[in-house]
């Protein structure tokens, strides 16, 4: 493919992102109160009542920023608030924060209480989301050396519908995926064309601003490890992989350091399990229905439906009645797109020649940053049931790259073919939600009791 059509492309990619994830931000309720389809109240058997029917911690994400526009500095957790609903996010790191204080008055957003602030800031993260699009993109190509497989795989990322649905809402999860993922890019490029000091620090500086983002930003480190010591035809001078360490350690230090005097720990773990406290606890879940119930049939099987797409407080499945029943059909065609493009890529990967060596590299690379976020995953539902696939979207880049390389492998490497078919599939499935959306979400709102 020529550079003027692959740029066409990846340009209609990043735009068709900014429309879905917008969609979705217009789609979906801010601080509207009502009720839950999938929950009861076990004192009424009532639909639970709460708050916030949309976006997940979206209340407290904006919070947050309001809090510093407010001029009060950053916020300290404290678990005997008694206002808790409302702070539970103050533990977090700054970056996003800081980021969206100034974009909301750059856009003169107003009150975040208000919905048109609120549709303000989401807008931060519709942007977020294509420069994270983009940043797949060039994982793929700088990574494979191949234009087609950055494309599949943007196209990917780009029309998730649960990825752009979170682009579309207040969040600090699209900043430390975007940083994460263009992390990941980078260092592909320095073991495919070599490392220089000023591509070190780049690396440094976004994996210290995503440091500063979410914790789960530790889980690029291990990744950074593979980069500066795999076996590559110009490793890194010592000097490089010092200004990687030295910017990625010395920027979050001084939060570190406030978290370490405010909570006792410098990545605030203490605070955050204690927001955690009136969560789901899997050790009951566990004695009540077995762990191999337990791992199966509800953190796997909701983890994969979440991973397409369940909206609002995981209450809104895709089905035409917003329950979970006779759901399986719009979650099996992903699920068996990625299964499938899994397969080829398998078949790709026993297939590789000398020159592609490389390219072994690189899935190494992206391999051991996505085992850790999964198995970050993995200890986090092992204490709480807490299935939402947006805990691994921080791997969305490697996940894309891997479901291209194999659906380019299946379809021998037809690159019409290959966006045509993820095009098809999760366009549909995009399609099938904004369409159902508004209906639900407006019955959650209107719900006076339990019939």
């Amino acid at each position: 493919m020529n550079r003027t059509t692959t740029l066409g492309i990846l340009f209609t990619i990043i735009v068709s992102h900014i429309v879905l994830a917008a969609t979705y931000a217009g789609l979906t309720p801010y601080r509207q109160s009502g009720f839950l389809v999938g929950q009861r109240d076990p004192n009424t058997g009532s639909f639970a009542q709460v708050q916030d029917v949309g976006a997940p911690d979206e209340r407290q994400h904006a919070n947050y920023v309001t809090h510093l526009r407010q001029g009060k500095g950053f916020p300290v957790f404290n678990p005997q608030d008694p206002n808790l609903y409302e702070s539970y996010q103050s533990h977090q790191p700054p970056a996003y924060y800081l980021l969206a204080q100034a974009w909301t008055g750059i856009m003169g957003a107003g009150s975040l209480e208000e919905r048109a602030g609120g549709l303000k800031l989401r807008a931060l993260n519709v942007v977020i989301g294509s420069i994270t699009v983009a940043g797949v993109f060039f994982l793929g190509y700088w990574g494979y050396r191949r234009a087609e497989v950055g494309l599949v795989a943007a196209a990917f990322a780009a029309l998730l519908p649960m990825h752009a649905a979170l682009c579309g809402a207040v969040s600090n999860d699209p900043l430390l995926i975007a940083l994460g993922t263009w992390v990941l890019a980078l260092c592909a490029k320095g073991i495919r064309e070599g490392w220089s000091v000023p591509l070190a620090v780049g690396v440094g500086l976004l994996t210290g601003v995503a440091m500063l983002t979410k914790t789960t930003a530790l889980a690029l480190l291990p990744a950074l490890l593979v980069a500066a010591f795999i076996r590559q035809e110009h490793r890194p001078k010592l000097a490089v992989v010092a200004v990687v360490a030295a910017l990625a350690i010395l920027l979050p230090l001084p939060w570190w350091l406030r978290n370490q005097t405010n909570y006792g720990d410098p990545f605030a773990i203490s605070a955050f399990n204690q927001a955690f406290v009136n969560s789901a606890q899997a050790s009951t879940l566990i004695q009540a229905m077995g762990a191999m119930t337990y791992w199966t049939e509800w953190v796997a099987w909701w983890t994969m439906r979440s991973f397409v797409g369940v909206f609002g407080y995981m209450d809104i499945w895709l089905t035409n009645t917003g329950t979970r029943s006779g759901e399986g059909g719009m979650y099996l065609m992903v699920l068996l797109l990625i299964a499938a493009s899994f397969l080829g890529w398998l078949l790709a990967a026993k297939a590789h020649s000398e020159s592609q060596k490389g390219d072994r590299s690189v899935r190494l690379l992206n391999g051991v940053f996505a085992l850790v976020v999964l198995l970050l995953f993995i200890r986090f539902n092992g204490q709480y049931f807490q299935a939402q696939a947006r805990y691994l979207f921080p791997a969305i880049g490697p996940i894309a790259c891997g479901v291209a390389i194999g659906l380019l492998q299946l379809l021998k490497n037809r690159v019409t073919a290959a966006l045509v078919v993820v095009a098809a599939v999760l366009g549909g499935v995009n399609l099938f939600a904004v369409s159902k959306l508004p209906a639900e979400f407006a019955k959650r709102a209107n719900i006076v009791q339990a019939p």
